[in-house]
């Protein structure tokens, strides 16, 4: 039977007091050498996501926790990341070392004495992976690939692409490269490419610790709203470490609720039942809270002067609108569009309700900005395509194409440049610079 241990950590926190409820918790499962053997290498697998502080990332006391228990035990401890493509390419423009460096990571395996990497600078391998569903074959980290044993370390979140949690199954997409498989299946199959890759690493996954002393509600993984929770869960079933983490958020059918969970339970890859489940440590009834959930909804009056209009849309593209406009609230875009009384109209998904009338078109551009956005929209208003570009409404309605639209950065240049806002130097390069 799967085994999960809530271990609640009292306050203050100190390192000290994590670390006591991390060796408790994995005492209770049978014991740290139960785990990991002398000499064995250990991918201690963490969330530094984007160079943010916890509950963005993982926080350093429960890593520094872990590798100390690994090298207890005679392991070697090796922290290894690759951050978002988004935070490569799309956001903050930077590397994982980049990330680590800012986060402390270097300094705690300088302290730790042990190795830190950016999985980008071990390198890829193509893997062929047995029984898989959407992701057949993809590039996955070499390291990974080459340890003996992956710890994955997450944060407590929501999430509004990883089915509704992002946990231990959503920690190891670090484990695609970032600049093609992280960046393929990732609307709603994103759910089966991560079964698809547990079925790589599932059996050197001795047991994972979840980061719940802040977890994160709302529009995660990154802009949601921290909460405290003071808790620690480790279990010996990354399936069921995530349904018990689910629903310690206040998932009551985590099952039938998260997505990923569903689909690796169905798939043979774990428990998602919590009825079946050992709960060791603290109750549920003790550490839960309910969570506000991520939603790809875009709610007023959060974000103000915003319609989106959809065909048949993909969640995920709702999401990266999401995200999008997350980039826009940095900016002085939404006051702008209030003082001009001025709207960002999206339109997203198979045939969404763009009129075809020329006059129609261009009152609708006199409420604000138009956006066709993804890849469904751009197709189903392919006859419109040279006014688009070329014609009476060039710069009024704008192309966004993708399936999602990744580029968020250039995405909000795009938007401010139509309003004819001031753009600066360091928009400019990002606008210029998209990926293939």
């Amino acid at each position: 039977m799967a085994s999960v241990f809530l271990s609640k950590v009292s306050t203050p926190l100190d390192y000290k007091k994590v670390k006591e409820a991390l060796k408790k918790a994995i005492e209770k499962l049978g014991g740290i050498e139960k785990f990991i053997k002398k000499g064995e290498r250990v991918l201690l697998k963490p969330n530094f996501v984007s160079p943010r502080p916890p509950p963005v990332t993982t926080d350093l006391r429960v890593i520094r926790a872990v590798a100390s228990l690994v090298k207890e035990a005679g392991g070697i401890p090796i922290i290894g990341e690759s951050s978002s493509a988004m935070t490569h390419w799309w956001r903050e423009g930077m590397t994982t070392r980049d990330v680590m460096d800012l986060l402390g990571v270097f300094n705690l395996a300088k302290e730790l004495n042990i190795e830190a990497v950016a999985l980008e600078e071990k390198g890829w391998e193509i893997t062929e992976i047995p029984d898989a569903v959407v992701m057949k074959k993809a590039e996955l980290s070499k390291l990974a690939l080459e340890v003996d044993k992956i710890i994955p370390i997450p944060i407590l979140k929501t999430s509004m692409e990883g089915g509704g949690i992002t946990c231990s199954m959503k920690v190891l997409h670090a484990l695609v490269k970032p600049g093609t498989d992280r960046v393929r299946w990732h609307r709603s199959d994103l759910w089966q490419k991560l079964i698809d890759l547990m079925k790589v690493f599932r059996e050197k996954i001795p047991f994972c610790v979840v980061d719940g002393i802040k977890g994160m509600e709302g529009d995660g993984p990154i802009h949601g709203n921290p909460v405290d929770m003071n808790v620690i869960i480790v279990g010996d079933d990354p399936v069921a470490t995530d349904a018990i983490a689910a629903k310690s958020m206040g998932f009551e059918y985590p099952l039938y609720e998260v997505g990923p969970i569903s689909l690796a339970h169905s798939q043979g890859l774990g428990m998602g039942d919590p009825n079946k489940i050992r709960i060791v440590g603290a109750s549920l009834d003790e550490v839960k809270k309910r969570f506000k959930m991520a939603s790809c909804e875009i709610i007023a009056p959060h974000f103000e002067n915003v319609v989106v209009y959809e065909g048949a849309a993909d969640r995920s593209c709702l999401a990266w609108i999401k995200f999008t406009l997350y980039m826009l609230k940095d900016t002085d875009l939404f006051d702008e569009l209030k003082r001009r009384n001025k709207k960002l109209l999206f339109f997203v998904g198979l045939n969404p309700p763009l009129p075809e009338d020329l006059n129609e078109l261009r009152k609708l551009c006199e409420q604000g900005i138009v956006i066709v956005f993804g890849d469904c929209a751009t197709f189903s208003t392919r006859n419109s395509y040279w006014l688009f570009t070329q014609g009476d409404l060039k710069g009024k309605v704008l192309l966004m194409p993708g399936c999602p639209p990744f580029a968020t950065a250039q995405q909000a240049t795009q938007i401010r440049e139509a309003l004819g806002l001031e753009i600066t130097e360091r928009e400019k390069e990002a606008f210029k610079y998209v990926p293939t």
